[in-house]
C-alpha cells in the first residue's frame, strides 16, 4: 500500500473517532417530516394553479353561454361523453408508483388540450386490475380521437400497455 494511502485512512480513522450518527428511526422521522412539508407545498402550487387557470380560462373564454331550459336542446357535457363511453385504459407495470402515475396523467392533460377542461375532467379512475396492475381510466369525449393521448403516453415509463375500451 503507498504512504500516501495510508496517510489517508489514518486520517480518516481520526476524523471517524469523534463522529455521532443518528438512530435509524430519527433518520426516517426526519425523511417523514421532510417529505409531508414537501407534500404540502406541492399541493398548494397545484391549488394555486388550478385557481388561476380556471380563473384565466374563463377570462379568455368570454361571457358565460345561458344553460338551456330543461327539457331544451343538449347541454354541453352530453356532447363530452360518447354514446356508448369510449374509455381508454393505461395499464402500468408491476410495481409503478406514484411519480409514474402522475406524469402519465400530466401528459393525458397536454394530449387532450381543452377536451379535458371543457368536459369537466378526464380521469375516471386509477384502480388495481385482476393481476394487481395499476390502471389509470380516462372516458374520452364524443368524437375524441384516443390516438394522440396513446401516442403520448404509452412509451412512459412504468406504462405497460394501453387500450380502448367500449364504443
Amino acid at each position: 500500500m503507498s504512504a500516501r494511502i495510508g496517510e489517508a485512512l489514518r486520517e480518516l480513522e481520526q476524523d471517524m473517532t469523534g463522529l455521532r450518527l443518528s438512530p435509524a428511526a430519527e433518520v426516517r422521522a426526519r425523511g417523514r417530516a421532510r417529505s409531508r412539508r414537501r407534500a404540502a407545498v406541492l399541493a398548494g402550487v397545484a391549488a394555486v394553479t388550478v385557481t388561476g387557470g380556471a380563473a384565466t380560462m374563463a377570462t379568455l373564454s368570454g361571457p358565460a353561454t345561458p344553460m338551456p331550459a330543461a327539457g331544451g336542446a343538449a347541454t354541453s357535457s352530453a356532447a363530452c361523453q360518447a354514446d356508448p363511453p369510449v374509455r381508454l385504459d393505461v395499464v402500468f407495470r408491476p410495481g409503478a408508483g406514484a411519480p409514474q402515475i402522475g406524469e402519465v396523467d400530466h401528459r393525458i392533460g397536454q394530449a387532450r388540450g381543452d377536451t379535458g377542461l371543457r368536459c369537466g375532467g378526464r380521469t375516471v379512475a386509477a384502480r388495481p386490475d385482476s393481476d394487481g396492475r395499476v390502471v389509470l381510466s380516462v372516458l374520452l369525449a364524443q368524437g375524441e380521437d384516443p390516438a394522440p393521448i396513446r401516442a403520448a403516453v404509452e412509451k412512459l415509463p412504468g406504462v405497460e400497455r394501453v387500450v380502448t375500451a367500449g364504443g
